[in-house]
Formats: structure tokens, C-alpha cells, sequence
């Protein structure tokens, strides 16, 4: 579901590196649900470069990376309708991400436990997967926290808890 380009790494195969479009594989499918990245930045990124971005995006297949690859739509426009950037990112931060699916369908970004006044997207819909844009020219990398015993700053509002696998009926 990740851009060709996104190499998966880590003890639990939760830290992305690269450049484009990085997806979890598991959705978020309850009403409320947090999660946190961990920025690693090995060097400096390009003056040119665009900004990480954080979010939703639905499922992506290698016949859409195809297609992009061959369109002039920039990289950063690949699958991140449901992403806001975050600017200046620093090694060690931390990017906290609420999301509420029941009565207004919002992403709501966190930068070091402070609420992100840019960071909001609205209206999220379908089945949404938690995910990550890395620039191109940068030398970055994020670790997916997923789990409540993971989080450094956990969420700011009752009611968030983490991401919860897929469980199946039978």
C-alpha cells in the first residue's frame, strides 16, 4: 500500500524511510483513535523540499504508484488529501494524530502535545488507513506509535484511545 520508494524497517516493521507515501496496514475503524509518528532526521533537507505530512489516505495498490509515476502530479500530491503538513521538523519530534469519524469526520495534528492551529482536515471518508508523507531529498525517517504504552505524549481529549487491529468474528 506504500510508495515503491518507502522501505518498511523496525523491530515491529513500524518505522518508514524514503521518500512518498507511507500507509499502515491497519485501518482505523472505531469512532476515535490516536496515534503518534517519531521523527528521525538524519540530515539536512533540501531549501526546496516540501514539508512532512501527516494524516489518513485510503488504500493505495501498485497500479496507482504506475500511473503517478508517469503523470507530472507532484509526489507530494500523491494520495495526501487527507494529510497536513508539518514544517521545520526536528530530530526527535513527535507527531500526534487524533482522528473522529462519528459526527464530523476530522484529522486533527499535534506537534509535542501542542494542537497543530494548521493542522485539520475535514470531511475523511471510506475506510482510511494512518499514514505519512516523506519528502523527496530528505533525510528522514518516522516510527509508527500505535499502542497506548508506546505514546510519548498520548491524546489531549477523553474519549481518544489507540489504534485498534482489525479483530476478526470467527
Amino acid at each position: 500500500m506504500s510508495a515503491p520508494s518507502i522501505t518498511i524497517s523496525g523491530d515491529l516493521n513500524n518505522e518508514v524511510r524514503g521518500y512518498g507515501l507511507a500507509l499502515a496496514d491497519v485501518p482505523v475503524e472505531q469512532d476515535r483513535a490516536y496515534w503518534e509518528w517519531r521523527v528521525k532526521v538524519v540530515g539536512k533537507k533540501s531549501s526546496d523540499s516540501v514539508d512532512c505530512m501527516f494524516g489518513v489516505s485510503n488504500k493505495r495498490n501498485s497500479k496507482f504508484y504506475e500511473i503517478l509515476a508517469e503523470s507530472t502530479v507532484p509526489a507530494e500530491k500523491h494520495g495526501t488529501k487527507f494529510m497536513c503538513s508539518i514544517p521545520n521538523l526536528r530530530d526527535g519530534d513527535v507527531v500526534g494524530v487524533m482522528v473522529q469519524q462519528s459526527e464530523l469526520p476530522m484529522v486533527q495534528l499535534y506537534l509535542n502535545g501542542e494542537i497543530q492551529s494548521e493542522g485539520q482536515v475535514s470531511k475523511c471518508r471510506g475506510t482510511i488507513f494512518p499514514s505519512v508523507f516523506l519528502p523527496p531529498g530528505s533525510e528522514m525517517s518516522a516510527k509508527f506509535l500505535y499502542r497506548e504504552d508506546q505514546f510519548i505524549h498520548g491524546p489531549s481529549r477523553p474519549g481518544f484511545g489507540p489504534l485498534l487491529a482489525e479483530r476478526s468474528i470467527m
